[in-house]
């Protein structure tokens, strides 16, 4: 098994796509995550993956908090920017994005987004070449009922608002 395998048959399973923000004033920066997940409900826990190396990283071991946007299927352009590492840095990088406000705990709220989390830093785990940020929810908001982003197959993409067809295999079913 390589990471060339393990890539191909990841990018197979739909995620959610958020951008993640971190810092205050000036050093805020934000970056598009797809590894977003909740973790606990009691206590309200969230957690997201970054690469050592990722900038937000030190914003958020540094203000102890972040905010994480669930993006809207519109805003696959907001989730290209915050993917792209040729972006400008700090505030820069939200001259052209529309902010629903700054949380005490850092980061920014993105306008139009269909969710927020607004978290304080638990623990980061050191895992392989990334580190799992898990991170206490203080607050949470879905001001929005637009379509989510979705990532699948290393494209974005949208899906109708319809739950799944189909039957389960119901009780006693092998599986």
């Amino acid at each position: 098994m390589t990471p060339a395998d393990l890539r191909t048959v990841a990018r197979r399973l739909p995620t959610g796509v958020t951008v993640v923000t971190g810092g205050r004033g000036g050093e805020t920066h934000g970056m598009t995550v797809n590894s977003f997940t909740t973790l606990s409900l009691t206590p309200p826990l969230v957690s997201f993956s970054v690469r050592h190396t990722a900038r937000i990283r030190g914003l958020i071991e540094s203000t102890g908090g972040f905010t994480v946007n669930v993006l809207a299927a519109e805003q696959a352009g907001l989730a290209g920017w915050f993917a792209d590492r040729n972006r400008p840095t700090g505030a820069d990088s939200f001259l052209a994005v529309e902010t629903a406000g700054a949380p005490a705990a850092g980061g920014v709220r993105i306008a139009g987004a269909v969710g927020h989390f607004v978290c304080r830093t638990v623990r980061l785990v050191e895992a392989g070449d990334h580190v799992i940020v898990i991170g206490s929810v203080e607050e949470c908001e879905a001001p929005s009922s637009a379509e989510p982003l979705l990532f699948v197959d290393g494209e974005f993409r949208s899906l109708p608002g319809r739950p799944a067809g189909g039957t389960s295999p119901g009780p006693g079913a092998a599986g």
